[in-house]
């Protein structure tokens, strides 16, 4: 009886996983970007993102990947203006799966660019604002969308400046505060100008893409199956 009992739960079991198999098979996984120069490439090639697309296409039938709203000046407070007032932008974060967020990092540069007496030390009162922006980004997407936002650290500078990777340490920092986020530490893994497309470009080449999008992947998986 315990043997046709155990055979009988198997079967089930098998009927569940396929049933369950199928339904996500005719389900769009809706994957959005909001992001900037990191997440577009140079040249419309691909990027970590697409990548990620490919992943879950083993899994769904159908994947839409949205970068409408990205662009490669993109800054924290024209986003966040985005997000406020633009009801396409809403109804896009209500309905997707999955959210990528990619921005900061001009920001950044702006704040090189305008800083008078530039040193080491008063890097956080630079970026304080960068900080308030950033958070208050947050706080304004989480109005709309309350799955999981994963935001993307950003890697050190191919041209070996002090100033701009000192701002991008401080930069992850701001990123990853938020407790209600997934970040994506990208600084530790991009660390060879050979995941570069040339010496003086911050874009990333194939191999450098496809790095970043398993390190998506890895953290992903062990948070829980996104």
């Amino acid at each position: 009886m315990k043997k046709y009992l155990k055979l009988l739960i198997l079967i089930l079991l098998n009927i569940s996983v396929y049933f369950i198999y199928n339904n996500m098979k005719n389900i769009t996984y809706r994957i959005l970007i909001l992001g900037d120069n990191m997440s577009l490439g140079s040249n419309y090639q691909t990027t970590y993102i697409d990548y990620y697309k490919k992943y879950k296409l083993k899994t769904y039938h159908k994947v839409k990947l949205n970068k409408t709203y990205s662009k490669k000046d993109l800054s924290i407070s024209e986003l966040q203006e985005k997000v406020h007032t633009n009801k396409t932008l809403k109804r896009d974060l209500i309905s997707t799966n999955i959210l990528f967020l990619n921005v900061g990092y001009n920001d950044l540069l702006y704040k090189l660019s305008i800083s008078e007496n530039l040193t080491p030390n008063n890097f956080p009162l630079i970026l304080n604002e960068i900080r308030k922006d950033y958070l208050s980004l947050i706080e304004e997407i989480r109005t709309y969308y309350h799955k999981d936002i994963i935001v993307i650290g950003y890697y050190e500078s191919p041209k070996n400046e002090y100033y701009l990777n000192k701002g991008i340490t401080y930069l992850n920092k701001i990123l990853k505060s938020p407790n209600n986020i997934i970040y994506i530490d990208t600084y530790n893994n991009i660390n060879n100008k050979k995941y570069f497309s040339n010496p003086n470009s911050y874009f990333l080449n194939t191999q450098g893409n496809q790095v970043i999008s398993k390190k998506i992947i890895k953290v992903l998986e062990n948070n829980k199956n996104i």
